[in-house]
């Protein structure tokens, strides 16, 4: 199965060059799958991303998605007790995002690329959704990238992007067990001396399957019964083992 895999891998690499030849393009790339399907069972994956640039240059990914508001609360310690003291909404942030890079790419021209397109997760355009000051914007703005972090949904070190042979390249894209559903947005950027000569999309939707799908398309669309149900299925737990522990 392996050796089958890296065959098609292989002709698929083919198909891309003679696509970009075709074209004209800098640049074509495509994903080993897109959708990823979580199950009951399902642990993280990771998709391979390969292409080809009919010039010389270097590669940066992003993935980015699903966007949402996310409320980010400041907590205060309050005779003796911590609450929620201060809040702040920021709108479309993206769930997860991912950068990968070539290695002969330095450090500061990465960042100088980042920067100047708006990519990488430090140089997202996180709005809060109401105008407060600049200070106050970026503390909460921190704490929302930190907690993206802690969660392995956002990743500060770039990924590695190999050239295999030529101008094929290719690189691995870890998804967390928690990665949340949506559609998602893979974008390859070719950079020539700093500069961001071509760029492609490539759609990936994650997507709930089976039991797990269904447990979640109930929970959304029927709250109240949902809730009764796992009221009534939590109750019935206790139940039998009391019951259970009760004969010993």
């Amino acid at each position: 199965m392996a050796r089958l895999g890296r065959i098609g891998a292989c002709i698929v690499m083919a198909w891309l060059a003679l696509t970009i030849a075709a074209r004209a393009e800098t640049v074509v790339a495509d994903l080993s799958e897109h959708q990823i399907k979580i199950t009951t069972g399902f642990a993280g994956t990771e998709l391979l991303l390969f292409g080809v640039a009919d010039s010389p240059g270097d590669i940066i990914v992003t993935v980015s998605g699903p966007d949402n508001s996310v409320i980010v609360r400041r907590k205060s310690r309050v005779s003796g007790l911590w609450i929620n003291a201060e809040s702040v909404q920021f709108e479309t942030v993206p769930g997860f995002y991912h950068v990968a890079a070539t290695e002969k790419l330095s450090e500061a021209t990465l960042d100088d690329v980042l920067r100047e397109n708006g990519v990488g997760f430090r140089y997202l355009s996180l709005t809060p959704a109401v105008d407060i000051g600049p200070a106050q914007a970026a503390t909460f703005r921190e704490a929302l990238l930190r907690r993206k972090e802690v969660l392995d949904l956002y990743d500060k070190h770039p990924g590695l992007i190999e050239f295999v042979s030529g101008t094929l390249f290719r690189t691995r894209i870890p998804f967390p067990a928690n990665v949340p559903t949506g559609t998602y947005r893979v974008d390859v950027y070719h950079v020539d001396n700093g500069w961001v000569t071509s760029t492609t999309s490539i759609p990936l939707t994650v997507l709930k399957v089976g039991l797990e799908a269904s447990i979640f398309r109930f929970a959304h669309d029927y709250p109240a019964l949902y809730g009764i149900f796992a009221i009534a299925l939590a109750a019935m737990a206790g139940y039998g083992a009391g019951m259970v522990f009760g004969r010993r």
